[in-house]
């Protein structure tokens, strides 16, 4: 998260775009964001200080005010433009919003939950993300959830393969060229770093989360990431 986010930069969109434009390249955002709230709801305090890493334009930390109305919400995220549409959004909320500009790597204040939806591909290599899982783990107060919402692909076979055309498929019905579809890929190939299911439970895994899983999947995306028992 040194840079802006690569969310703002290789959709090519302002900020005050971004929402409206998000649902047009990521399939099922809502459902993702939703899950991604549901899952927080039963597993924290009413009262839980959550942390939205990457928070973008405050979606997320919008949907997670509105399910626990009693909980702080701390909005990180590298990008001002970012962290300013987010406390706009957020703005009936403000008594109970924190917000920092910051790095992914920066050390993270007790918490019973950190979320995070389509920001931790950001994260170079496995190596760095194990350290950030282990990073969260330590932060979150026992029970504490972790929830990420992102990409999850193979670099390349039958089944990655699927997941591109459908996803390709899904922006050209909201109004993308074939060829659009295609060069955003090769832009995202450029920047992000996808890695498979299996390989972001087994780091969840390793950096201490005793029970990592998997909550929901449609197409390129799923919502994952475990407990501190």
């Amino acid at each position: 998260m040194s840079a802006a986010p690569a969310a703002y930069q290789h959709f090519g969109i302002a900020v005050a775009s971004y929402d409206a434009t998000i649902v047009r390249y990521i399939p099922h955002y809502r459902e993702l964001i939703d899950t991604l709230t549901q899952w927080l709801e039963g597993h924290v305090p009413a009262d839980a200080h959550v942390i939205d890493l990457g928070c973008g334009t405050g979606a997320l930390a919008a949907a997670v005010a509105a399910a626990l109305p009693a909980a702080t919400i701390e909005l990180v995220d590298a990008d001002p433009g970012m962290l300013t549409a987010a406390q706009a959004r957020l703005a009936a909320d403000a008594a109970r919003v924190r917000v920092r500009q910051g790095d992914f790597a920066d050390a993270l204040g007790p918490c019973h939950a950190v979320v995070a939806s389509l920001s931790l591909h950001h994260v170079p290599t496995p190596d760095a993300k194990r350290a950030l899982y282990t990073s969260i783990h330590a932060a979150l107060r026992p029970g504490g959830a972790l929830l990420i919402g992102d990409c999850v692909l193979y670099p390349d076979g039958r089944g990655e393969a699927r997941a591109r055309r459908d996803w390709a498929a899904h922006m050209q019905a909201h109004g993308l060229t074939d060829a659009e579809a295609h060069a955003a890929f090769d832009q995202w190939n450029a920047e992000d770093h996808y890695l498979p299911l299996a390989t972001e439970l087994a780091l969840l895994g390793a950096a201490g989360f005793a029970r990592p899983d998997v909550y929901w999947r449609r197409g390129p995306c799923a919502v994952y990431g475990g407990f501190r028992e």
